[in-house]
């Protein structure tokens, strides 16, 4: 055999072939292609399993916000609480998940190495991310009446000794915390057909102020919020409408209930039919 078609091979094949001293240019090759696939299929499978985690995450997520919207505007205050317990204790499940992903993640190697992999993997976790934020925000919103802040995330997101099972970015948080404000809107609807007339004027107050601090953040710095800001404003118009309607019909049926609360689910029923209408569209 020709020199230039001998290669003195490499630990790892020096083991495979029994310890030889030599092996040619084409095995040198099919192992090195080998070691190529192995590492491909790697990743593809870690992917895949990323992409089911956070497909989890969002699945459990939206279950929380349905939980939430089911009892969270209760009159009894008893199951009110329960509801807030239950929405705690399912969080926590989701919050597996989320430990699930920072194993999956630690198996590449040194920490180091899995927080790279975090970084290379972040497009398929950021959406079971966002959609966890909502629902965190929107218990956080029911139990405290304010903005989950940027920290408190990170801190529901860690481990027992503080170690973070994910990294929340500034970017996830504000996404997350854009879709919000639909979830606000809803709440806030259906506190009104309860005969509940305080929450949708303070939902109404605290959505203005979450969309005029958005509103700051120029769309080069994060094109995605400009699409949501649109969903935001059209979820605070309804909420403005039903609010107007409730200030004028406090004014002049505040001693006959039983009217007030009929005007108020007309007031709902006008903004469900103008809501499948759809935007109007320009000329």
């Amino acid at each position: 055999m020709a020199d230039a078609d001998v290669l003195v091979p490499t630990a790892a094949e020096s083991s495979a072939i029994g310890g030889g001293g030599e092996i040619s240019r084409k095995q040198h090759l099919m192992n090195t292609f080998e070691s190529y696939r192995s590492e491909i299929d790697t990743d593809n499978e870690r992917r895949e399993k990323l992409i089911i985690l956070s497909r989890s995450i969002t699945q459990l997520s939206k279950k929380l916000i349905f939980h939430l919207h089911r009892n969270a505007t209760s009159l009894i205050p008893t199951q009110k609480e329960k509801c807030l317990r239950e929405g705690r204790m399912k969080e926590r499940e989701i919050w597996t998940n989320f430990k699930k992903i920072r194993d999956e993640l630690k198996s590449i190697g040194s920490t180091e190495e899995a927080r790279e992999g975090y970084w290379r993997w972040n497009r398929q976790v950021s959406p079971g991310l966002e959609e966890y934020i909502e629902g965190l925000s929107f218990l956080y919103y029911l139990e405290n009446q304010s903005l989950v802040p940027l920290q408190e995330v990170q801190k529901t997101l860690s481990d027992e000794d503080g170690e973070p099972l994910v990294i929340v970015t500034p970017e996830d948080y504000i996404l997350g915390m854009s879709d919000l404000t639909g979830e606000l809107m809803r709440f806030a609807t259906n506190a009104l057909s309860t005969g509940d007339h305080n929450t949708p004027l303070e939902v109404c107050d605290f959505v203005r102020t979450v969309k005029a601090h958005f509103d700051g953040i120029p769309p080069h710095m994060l094109y995605k919020l400009s699409k949501k800001q649109e969903e935001t404003t059209r979820s605070l118009e309804k909420i403005e409408k039903v609010c107007y309607a409730l200030r004028l019909r406090l004014i002049e049926f505040a001693d006959k209930p039983e009217v007030l609360a009929m005007m108020a689910k007309r007031a709902l029923e006008d903004v469900a039919e103008k809501e499948k209408e759809g935007p109007p569209r320009e000329d």
